[in-house]
């Protein structure tokens, strides 16, 4: 569960949000709904610890993992919209591409080979197997059909 607690933020002179209070549990989806400039995506940063409230916390347990894309049209045209939700977790995503730089070496090192063990483990921790299928569903929750993930 992610908490919010009294939290601020002000720009300059002029005050975004003050003591919001928010519960997001698990199971639910949330959305986030506003004029433009009201501060959607300033909250958003926030969440994700990029950017620093005026006052209040965030409180984000170790268990719990979030995954951010950041706002950005042109950023990610040349990707397929599966990578695009993949690259949401950037650490899985930095692993997959190290991996298939390895894999894809003709001079394959026993350091390579020592390296590809390491990464191998901690793509295993991210149920990085499961990486492709969960973004699949995903995108299939958000109604798009299976044309848009390659």
């Amino acid at each position: 569960m992610i908490t919010v607690n009294n939290l601020s933020f002000q720009f300059g002179g002029q005050l975004l949000f003050k003591d919001v209070d928010l519960k997001f549990t698990p199971g639910n989806c949330y959305g986030i709904i506003g004029a433009n400039g009201a501060g959607k995506s300033t909250f958003l940063r926030i969440l994700c610890g990029e950017l620093e409230p005026t006052k209040g916390e965030v409180y984000i347990p170790d268990t719990v993992r979030m995954s951010v894309l950041k706002q950005d049209h042109f950023a990610y045209e040349e990707y397929t919209v599966l990578d695009t939700v993949i690259m949401g977790n950037k650490r899985l995503y930095d692993i997959m591409k190290e991996k298939d730089a390895l894999y894809a070496k003709e001079d394959f090192t026993d350091e390579d080979g020592i390296r590809a063990s390491e990464l191998e483990g901690e793509f295993a921790e991210l149920n990085g197997w499961e990486a492709e299928s969960d973004a699949s569903k995903l995108i299939q929750g958000l109604g798009l059909t299976d044309d848009y993930l390659y």
